[in-house]
């Protein structure tokens, strides 16, 4: 979802502002249920299942990283064309709902296979039915698996960033071939080098949107974590539980973007307050108070309103640099009037502009409201009807719902399938729209 718009630089000191986010978006919740302010001192146990998860993230945007980089790298290897089509295989598998990732998984690797999950372990084990090998091979397997399946959309998310990032970074392939320099090191030492702070960025980016990804995961696995605690929580409208799951959220990706200064780079930080605001966890702020209301078009409209506040920094920034080479100054010195300037220079850009946020946005949304009927389904019925008919598959929320699925997997990869296609296309026109100045 991250790549559906464009990243903007972080502020400074971003951990700092996350945590304090979290703390201001917790207390927001509870004022929203002033009656029940009976909350409780996190727990040995909850901080447990926070450090659960952030084994989980940490795993996820390490193979994420890997991935990226790796898949990036071979793309530029074999030209620009090969770029371009794999940048758009990484944006599809974006787009693909994290819930049919998970239970096409379930589905695939239990239903169609009949694997149970200690089939990726040694069929037998010396020594006794409990032994210290067969209880770190179950314990490895437990952090795997959610590992792996968070992993698919965040290596997406990194192709796409990683093939957009190298495509505005200085081309010193010239100069090094006119040295003598080889392939191998142009690409991953001189090449690699000049990315290495965008992905630092857009790795903070990824913390972001990864906390919501993985509610969705743990909660179908039934991994002892922070997002099937806070799942529980949001299904039953848990004021006091919502608020700590959020400020646990927020301890953790603030921890993991502290870790991400790990790949040094000079990168100019943004000071603007709108840039503070879209680095936040808006989709996952979002839920917590749609967890609150009930179903009602308003809870859609608040939902909408997190994804243009996400967006909104990305955005102004683009439109700062595209103003920037815009030949404004030039028309004034040859005494050109505003009026004309503007129709002639920026009313066009600006509408151009305009129309690419607008299917960005609904791209973004279109996802988001999967996320929301996954983790929420009594949301769906304020939907209309054509939107609820797709849209419901994806709310496995009993045992006889997810029995039916693994049964019959057809509803839900049919509606993965129309909401991944969709968000693509929207996605899609908004780069197609999008201004671009030579």
């Amino acid at each position: 979802m991250m790549c559906l718009q464009p990243i903007s630089l972080p502020p400074r000191w971003l951990p700092l502002r996350l945590l304090l986010g979290g703390l201001i978006a917790a207390v927001v919740v509870l004022l929203s249920r002033h009656h029940e302010w009976n909350l409780q001192a996190p727990t040995s146990e909850f901080w447990l299942r926070c450090g659960s998860s952030l084994i989980v993230l940490a795993l996820s945007l390490l193979v994420a990283l890997c991935v990226g980089v790796f898949v990036g790298l071979r793309a530029r290897h074999l030209g620009p064309r090969a770029e371009r089509f794999i940048a758009l295989l990484g944006r599809a598998l974006a787009c693909v709902p994290v819930v049919v990732l998970v239970w096409g998984f379930i589905g695939g690797w239990i239903g169609r296979l009949g694997w149970p999950v200690e089939s990726l372990m040694p069929a037998q084990f010396p020594g006794s039915p409990d032994s210290h090998r067969l209880l770190l091979a179950h314990l490895l397997w437990e952090f795997l698996a959610p590992s792996l399946i968070l992993a698919l959309p965040l290596c997406g998310e990194m192709i796409h960033a990683f093939i957009m990032d190298g495509s505005s970074v200085v081309d010193l392939d010239f100069s090094l071939r006119a040295r003598g320099v080889p392939r191998s090191s142009r690409l991953w030492l001189h090449h690699l080098r000049q990315l290495r702070p965008f992905l630092r960025v857009r790795l903070q980016s990824l913390c972001l949107i990864a906390p919501v990804y993985l509610i969705i995961i743990e909660d179908a696995l039934h991994f002892m974590g922070w997002g099937e605690w806070l799942a529980q929580r949001l299904r039953a409208g848990d004021s006091p539980g919502i608020a700590l799951g959020l400020v646990g959220c927020a301890a953790m990706i603030s921890l993991l973007c502290t870790c991400l200064h790990l790949l040094r780079g000079r990168l100019q930080s943004a000071g603007r307050w709108v840039v503070t605001l879209a680095w936040q966890p808006w989709l996952l702020w979002a839920l917590g108070i749609l967890a609150l209301l009930p179903s009602s078009l308003f809870a859609w409209i608040i939902l909408w309103a997190a994804m243009l506040a996400s967006g909104s920094a990305g955005w102004r920034q683009t439109w700062t640099q595209i103003a920037a080479r815009l030949p404004i100054e030039a028309s004034r010195m040859l005494g050109a009037p505003e009026p004309m300037i503007w129709r002639h220079h920026i009313a066009l850009v600006q509408c151009r502009m305009l129309v690419a946020w607008i299917f960005a946005l609904l791209a973004q949304t279109t996802l988001a409201i999967a996320t929301a009927c996954a983790l929420l389904p009594r949301l769906i019925d304020a939907l209309g009807t054509p939107l609820a008919q797709i849209y419901r598959p994806l709310a496995i929320s009993s045992v006889q719902s997810a029995m039916q699925t693994l049964a019959d997997p057809t509803a839900l990869l049919q509606s993965g399938a129309s909401i991944a296609l969709a968000a693509l296309c929207l996605s899609q026109v908004s780069r197609i729209v999008h201004p671009r100045l030579s």
